[in-house]
């Protein structure tokens, strides 16, 4: 049921400023001896719905104001006689505004404290309940478990009775159905009417949480086909798939307004937890031909996706929340902490997708799409992105590519080797030096050969310098040791190679050669 409210928010400073000129003009038409300016108390009391303390204190002031006024107009209405008693009274009426809009500042700051204690403790119950919803998600690996436990978390989550899970990857529309207290979750065959099904595409093309409300016609089909006063869509997708849509039904007619954040929070971390069941379902059924190196890739994709992936997005998430004021102000000390530790964790999580390229590319889990690629613009737009940072370093940063060169690949893949290559460049570069990206073709193919003056790479390195974990022993640079080892492996999955040599006098040259044969 909705609250009533016996008094509009918006409508209190109109009813403060008609009763204060209401009791002025009382007071101005009352005897001397008769003070009426005690009725100035009552705006003041009634602005202490409006909760601004300002407002209250300017109305404190307007009230004196009148009451002096009023005062110095009956002495003048009375052959400008004033009566040392009706002063008194006066005083009397003053100091009885002053006190009550005392009175009324504390009664507002009182509550605006409980508002905000309120508030802390329904963000964190609200809190664990998320923490909890996906601990009960990410108890399983298996991906059927794992679609049957989003929806049953759903309801404890969100307090409601029923959650329908419409899985998008699945043939005749099949549905898991949720609901509260019950452990069971069961499925339904039965198609969704078109109205429900046009809901949960456009969450799932939105990629955000939609409300459905009965404040228009089509929004009143749909909960009429759901069986629900009120409901949300969460979509449930990653980069790579469409997993489906939850549909938590509400009870009454409440309102998700304020459940909206968490419900994003929810659909992501749902996401992430189907992504990882599904990796170690793909991976559990290519055991056989993975036996060699399931150790490797198993300790990466657990690391990465149980241990890593997940509570860096939820981390993430809180900083940002704190950073842009969710949990209250924040001294700028506090500011500055938060900052480096977003940037932290992004860096983690950098590594972790790094990880994640690593063992797809060891489980032959890999599908990457062959296009003609024109070479010259993405090396232009990679060089942009790095020149702030060649500014901050003091290195000359230049492109030496003619149009026209292009190449076959996966364009997603071929900008992260030539990415890699440039931030390596750039990473052992000094102050003062200069990195070339060079683009040509030739009968054999495009090549691009990255360039710089830097401090080289030891001759002891090169043969280990593509393969996992290959460290150079330069000056700077902490990276993963495996930036060139995906550089090898773009380059070879797109039918090219990828190569060193020293410059003369000194620094690196990689040269990227793919291949430009027209697609079949």
């Amino acid at each position: 049921m909705r609250e009533a409210a016996f008094v509009r928010p918006a409508l209190v400073p109109a009813a403060c400023i008609i009763t204060m000129v209401a009791a002025f003009v009382i007071d101005l038409l009352t005897p001397q001896l008769l003070v009426t300016a005690i009725l100035l108390d009552v705006p003041i009391v009634l602005s202490s719905l409006s909760g601004s303390s300002r407002f209250t204190n300017a109305l404190v002031i307007a009230a004196l104001a009148a009451d002096v006024v009023a005062g110095y107009f009956n002495g003048v209405a009375e052959h400008h006689h004033w009566d040392s008693l009706g002063i008194a009274d006066r005083v009397l009426a003053g100091m009885s505004i002053v006190f009550v809009g005392y009175l009324s500042t504390a009664v507002q700051q009182a509550a605006q404290r409980a508002g905000r204690l309120q508030a802390q403790q329904t963000r964190a119950r609200r809190e664990t309940l998320l923490a909890a919803a996906i601990e009960g998600v990410r108890s399983s690996l298996s991906t059927d478990l794992v679609l049957r436990a989003i929806a049953r978390e759903a309801t404890t989550l969100f307090d409601i009775d029923r959650a329908r899970f419409v899985l998008t990857d699945r043939a005749n529309g099949l549905t898991l159905v949720a609901e509260r207290d019950v452990a069971e979750v069961g499925v339904d065959e039965t198609r969704l009417a078109p109205e429900a099904a046009s809901i949960v595409q456009r969450a799932l093309d939105g990629g955000d949480v939609v409300q459905i409300t009965r404040g228009d016609a089509f929004g009143r089909l749909v909960l009429d086909h759901l069986g629900a006063p009120t409901a949300l869509a969460l979509p449930i997708a990653d980069r790579e798939r469409r997993f489906g849509v939850v549909l938590a039904l509400g009870r009454g007619e409440r309102s998700f307004d304020e459940l909206l954040g968490l419900a994003r929070a929810y659909s992501q971390q749902a996401a992430n937890a189907l992504a990882q069941a599904r990796l170690f379902a793909q991976l559990d059924e290519r055991n056989d031909a993975l036996e060699e190196r399931s150790g490797i890739i198993r300790d990466l994709v657990y690391a990465l996706s149980h241990d890593l992936r997940t509570p860096l997005a939820a981390l993430g998430m809180t900083m940002r929340q704190a950073r842009a004021g969710s949990y209250g102000a924040l001294p700028p000390a506090y500011i500055e902490i938060l900052d480096r530790s977003i940037t932290a964790t992004d860096d983690v999580t950098r590594l972790a997708e790094t990880l994640l390229l690593v063992a797809r590319f060891e489980s032959g889990d890999r599908r990457p799409e062959r296009e003609t690629v024109d070479l010259v613009l993405l090396a232009r737009q990679i060089a942009g992105e790095f020149e702030a940072m060649a500014a901050v370093q003091g290195v000359t940063l230049f492109i030496d590519a003619p149009a026209g060169v292009s190449a076959v690949g996966d364009r997603d893949d071929l900008r992260r080797a030539i990415t890699n290559l440039a931030a390596n460049a750039l990473q052992h570069s000094s102050t003062g030096g200069q990195v070339t990206i060079v683009v040509r073709s030739d009968a054999h193919g495009a090549k691009l050969s990255v360039v710089d003056d830097g401090y080289g790479v030891p001759e002891a390195a090169r043969p280990q310098l593509f393969t996992r974990f290959a460290r150079t022993n330069g000056r700077r640079g902490g990276g993963s040791g495996l930036g060139l080892y995906i550089v090898r492996r773009v380059a070879e999955e797109s039918g090219g190679r990828v190569e060193y040599a020293p410059r003369d006098p000194q620094g690196s040259i990689f040269t990227l050669s793919l291949p430009v044969a027209a697609l079949a």
